[in-house]
């Protein structure tokens, strides 16, 4: 199982291993996960479990593929207890960083709020309200949009999926010039 070290200051050293990104980090996107649930610790691999088949499906219906990902969790952990939950957000932020910065991409993806807040710094904001659009950071576009767990528990927000990632698509087409499928 490919693990990483614990992040400086992590509340969860203790309970159990970390799981690096997945993918090559000269893709184009980059997608920011919350946390690895039980299977994906298991088999050391962000989005194999429900949410990744909910994933999956998304991207194949927005003109990407694996081959367009770069996937990376705010959490390096699987997040239990939970009332540690914030303290690892921030303790894992650098990781991310370290992440997104490990090669020049197009466009950077965070999947649900968990990833939202720690790329771009920003609090209190509700994820309908930015969603949909792309938003500036220090990497560049940022695209928020829903994660695949809350996809797979509402079913009718699949399209808002799909659409934001259709949107990353368009954004890395755009700004190096030599998409490829």
């Amino acid at each position: 199982m490919p693990t990483i070290g614990h992040c400086p200051g992590c509340p969860y050293r203790e309970f159990g291993p970390a799981m690096g990104p997945r993918g090559h980090p000269a893709n184009p996107i980059v997608l920011v996960g919350e946390a690895p649930g039980a299977k994906e610790i298991a088999e050391g691999r962000p989005f194999v479990g429900p949410a990744g088949d909910v994933l999956w499906a998304a991207v194949a219906d927005a003109g990407l593929s694996e081959a367009h990902l770069f996937i990376t969790n705010a959490v390096a952990c699987q997040p239990r207890p939970v009332h540690l939950w914030v303290r690892a957000i921030d303790a894992c932020r650098g990781r991310v960083v370290r992440d997104i910065e490990a090669s020049p991409r197009a466009v950077v993806v965070t999947l649900g709020a968990t990833a939202f807040r720690p790329v771009t710094g920003q609090r209190g904001f509700r994820m309908p309200d930015v969603r949909g659009r792309s938003v500036e950071s220090n990497w560049g576009p940022v695209v928020p949009t829903l994660h695949p767990a809350r996809v797979r528990r509402v079913r009718r927000e699949r399209r808002y999926l799909v659409e934001d990632l259709a949107l990353a698509r368009r954004i890395a087409s755009s700004s190096d010039g030599a998409w490829t499928r």
